[in-house]
């Protein structure tokens, strides 16, 4: 069933972000390397925050994020501008863990529905799990590279 399909891509893409944060230690979770805008921290709050805003409204239901999330982590955001101190790692690692029961349950039997404001060009929800899906694959190669850049290079800004 293509439902099962798409839960078992987010599952298993969810433990491999996971994985990441609790492989990393934690002096480099806030650095931003040279050549990049964000951090680990930022991309894992970004994907909650991608996550919450793109399914639950869609299936005309209220975000679970906190409000600081959505000052925090939207798209164009940064740690340079941040005004209030972030969410701790641990809690974000808590949500990651959380969300993924969260966004299962309320979606299942609603994968061919279509959602409730089309976004972009994608019309169902299988839509946004593909889009989502794909998006949280970006952030989580992007924060490899960010681990792998901070390991190389003895000079980084840190934030």
């Amino acid at each position: 069933m293509k439902e099962n399909k798409a839960f078992i891509q987010f599952r298993e893409l969810r433990q491999q972000t996971i994985s990441l944060v609790e492989s990393a230690t934690p002096d480099i979770l806030d650095i931003v390397p040279l050549g990049f805008s964000n951090s680990i921290r930022w991309n894992l709050g970004h994907i909650l925050v991608a996550w919450d805003y793109g399914i639950f409204p869609k299936i005309n239901e209220s975000t679970r994020m906190p409000s600081n999330y959505y000052r925090l982590f939207p798209k164009g955001t940064r740690p340079s501008n941040w005004s209030e101190a972030p969410p701790s790692v641990d809690e974000i690692t808590n949500y990651l863990k959380s969300q993924v029961d969260d966004i299962i349950e309320a979606c299942e039997g609603k994968m061919n529905d279509l959602i409730a404001e089309p976004f972009l060009r994608v019309k169902y929800l299988r839509g946004m799990f593909s889009f989502h899906n794909r998006e949280e694959l970006y952030h989580l190669d992007c924060m490899r590279r960010i681990k792998a850049a901070i390991e190389t290079t003895p000079y980084v800004n840190r934030h």
